[in-house]
């Protein structure tokens, strides 16, 4: 009687692992697709406030056709879900976000590219 109650012991214990063990991997794997989606919207909407200085004209404030003299505003270069970056020439802007969970390769955090043009914003997932 005793060394069963001892393997249904073992037993649950084993289970309450394996269960504690999913769960762990199912919430890594919902932060980590959180976060990406997170940074994927606010890179667009980054990407938005570039195409529109671009289409303004210069005496309003904007690029005129160009993107020259564009920056990412303060308040979102650097957000909860990630660190933004751009690198403005004169027909596109590219944008980089860092997000804050680790990516699909386990190593390296959560990383989203965004290319944007006048005409279009094309999104890449990196990480």
């Amino acid at each position: 009687m005793g060394s069963q109650q001892i393997l249904l012991i073992a037993l649950g214990i084993i289970l309450v692992a394996l269960t504690i063990f999913a769960g762990y991997g199912i919430a890594k794997d919902y932060l980590e697709n959180t976060n990406r989606e997170q940074l994927i919207s606010t890179i667009y909407d980054i990407g938005l406030l570039a195409q529109q200085y671009s289409k303004k004209d210069v005496k309003a404030g904007g690029g005129g056709g160009t993107f020259n003299g564009w920056i990412i505003p303060a308040q979102l270069r650097s957000t909860e879900s990630g660190t933004f970056n751009a690198f403005v020439s004169q027909d596109k802007v590219n944008l980089t976000a860092v997000g804050k969970e680790i990516g699909m390769n386990g190593i390296t955090n959560v990383r989203v590219n965004a290319i944007v043009d006048v005409n279009e914003i094309k999104i890449i997932v990196v990480n």
